[in-house]
């Protein structure tokens, strides 16, 4: 829809808006609701508002295809990141994560809640980005909250008016803004506690119901789904230590220390146009999110634009293969396990007792989900080699500080690292190094054994890595952990069973469809199926078929992608082979 347009219809869409909402609170439980009277169903059934502007019918009439939107999205992604490194260098990490995080609303059929939480030192701009997203569509944003208002008992209203001010009502189906999480991580712990069984209670997503002597028996039951993104300075350790009891559901993304000289401090209070270059920011931010939700083949659900996954084995299953396995070690890392000092005692001086290790499989749930809504941010509903590094900054960032600073040591250090080591690398003390090797042998990454000193006679402690976790020292891994800014456009692919109910029905990839035939031709045919040798040894395949070819990638070569998209071509110097998703 042209900006023309759009300025011209500005005022009656704006109108229709405000009726739309008035009407989604008065169901208070989705879109099509049996409260609502047919002549209301009838006006949110043809009408849209994914960012204000638009109207279902007089899209069709406009007629926006696919290619052009893809090739639009392209260029506003790439607008944002060129701004925010030409403004806000130091922004980039944490603002991937939260529209990825963003995007996991999109998804069609994923109703488990997500909750993601930058941390970063002060000033780090950490809360930047959360700001950025308040004056988006479907967004609830709170500087504080309890999580006792997710379903309120105050004595102060009237029971039959504590709907209007419960809270998980208000984030259902939107994205959940909390800018400063660290008051309520430091709640005294029985408080503590009882928040945080709130919360992980709150994102199983089937509601929460709750009792009181004051309003006795309150709350929702059904599908609320909502995405969280918050930010702390830091969790403290007993926070961890507690979610590990009730059971982990928070992921995290520490942000990196930020060294800058003099002549950087200088400019930048000299400049003093830190407003301008973030308004300029949220300005590229919002034209993204607003055209994304213009995707002609998606399907308005709840107020929202769903987009179906592809279920036609379109996942790289490289990409599905580290998932598992970063789940496993997430497991690990977030094991929970009682230490004690021990002193004059042989050994670490630390002993411990049985850890708590989850089970990885909702981890790896979540994390393909993060990794489906970092690639619905790029244009692709299928997962990409492109997906996974985003997933290890958060793998290795979802444990207490100690535990997760040590763990990336061992991996720069080869898989072994020795008490010395530990302590002159992070600067921190013998006790912390020998608690914190302590914990990770217990936890059952590690193994500890007693080595002599390069200064001889002496001996000290060293760890070394599970052999279960070796795949970690790969320089496959390696190459993944160091590429944080990957982005491949390539084409949402139309579920076949669901082209009919589409609300545009658009071109894929060189022509326009009008039948489920057609779509299908051009689904199976061999360009889109895999390539006719190797990118990586150049082994011939013809017609082998598609799941030799797969069988070949990940057997002899694991941690590559099979259907590379530019960034994986230029980063492996790889040969194009002519295939769609090089493009």
């Amino acid at each position: 829809m042209k900006a023309d347009y759009i300025d011209e219809r500005k005022e009656e869409v704006e109108k229709a808006l405000k009726r739309l909402d008035e009407l989604g609170a008065r169901s208070g439980v989705g879109t099509f609701d049996d409260n609502l009277s047919m002549e209301d169903q009838e006006f949110i059934k043809n009408h849209r508002f994914p960012d204000g502007t638009k109207i279902r019918e007089e899209n069709k009439e406009q007629k926006i295809s696919y290619e052009e939107w893809k090739t639009e999205l392209a260029e506003k992604y790439q607008k944002l990141y060129d701004i925010v490194k030409a403004n806000l260098p130091n922004l980039w990490e944490s603002l991937e994560f939260e529209l990825s995080i963003q995007k996991i609303l999109n998804i069609r059929d994923c109703t488990l809640p997500f909750a993601g939480i930058v941390l970063g030192r002060g000033s780090s701009m950490k809360t930047v980005g959360i700001e950025m997203f308040r004056n988006s569509k479907n967004t609830f944003f709170t500087d504080n909250f309890s999580a006792k208002a997710f379903v309120s008992h105050s004595t102060a209203v009237k029971r039959q008016e504590l709907e209007q001010i419960d809270l998980l009502p208000k984030i259902r189906n939107k994205l959940f803004l909390t800018p400063e999480l660290s008051p309520t991580f430091t709640k005294k712990d029985d408080d503590l506690v009882e928040v945080l069984g709130i919360i992980t209670r709150v994102l199983d997503g089937h509601g929460y119901e709750s009792d009181t002597g004051a309003h006795g028996h309150r709350g929702y039951h059904g599908e609320y789904m909502f995405a969280w993104v918050g930010a702390a300075v830091d969790i403290p350790w007993k926070v961890h230590k507690y979610l590990g009891t009730l059971g982990p559901k928070l992921y995290f993304l520490r942000l990196p220390k930020v060294f800058k000289n003099d002549d950087e401090y200088r400019a930048y209070i000299n400049n003093d146009d830190f407003i301008i270059k973030t308004k300029k920011t949220e300005e590229a931010l919002i034209g993204y999110l607003n055209w994304f939700e213009q995707c002609p083949n998606g399907e308005i659900i709840n107020n929202l634009v769903k987009i179906s996954w592809n279920r036609d084995n379109k996942d790289d299953q490289n990409a599905i293969g580290i998932i598992i396995k970063l789940g496993k070690l997430l497991a690990h890392l977030r094991g929970v396990v009682p230490t004690w000092e021990t002193r004059e005692s042989q050994g670490l001086e630390y002993a411990y007792t049985f850890a708590n290790i989850e089970e990885p499989d909702r981890a790896m749930v979540q994390l393909r989900n993060l990794a489906r809504g970092h690639a619905l941010s790029q244009g692709r509903n299928y997962l990409t080699m492109q997906d996974i590094p985003l997933l290890i900054n958060v793998v290795l960032s979802t444990a207490s500080m100690e535990r997760a600073r040590i763990f990336n040591l061992l991996l720069d250090f080869g898989g072994s690292l020795t008490t010395t080591e530990i302590e002159q690398s992070l600067n921190v003390s013998d006790k912390t190094a020998k608690r914190t090797m302590a914990e990770l042998k217990a936890i059952e990454l590690v193994s500890v054994e007693e080595v002599e000193t390069d200064h001889g006679g002496s001996h000290e402690f060293q760890i070394k890595l599970f052999d279960q976790f070796k795949w970690c020292l790969s320089s496959e891994f390696k190459k993944l952990r160091e590429k944080t800014e990957q982005k491949n456009f390539t084409p949402l692919l139309v579920e076949v069973n669901k082209i009919q109910n589409c609300i545009v029905q658009e071109d894929i990839e060189g022509g326009l469809f009008s039948s489920a035939e057609k779509v299908q031709d051009q689904l199976t045919d061999k360009d889109r199926g895999y390539p006719p040798d190797c990118y990586y040894c150049n082994q011939k395949f013809d017609d082998s078929g598609k799941h030799t070819y797969e069988n070949h990638i990940i057997q002899n070569h694991p941690g590559k992608s099979g259907y590379p998209g530019p960034a994986d071509i230029q980063f492996y110097k790889l040969t194009p082979k002519g295939m769609g998703w090089e493009k």
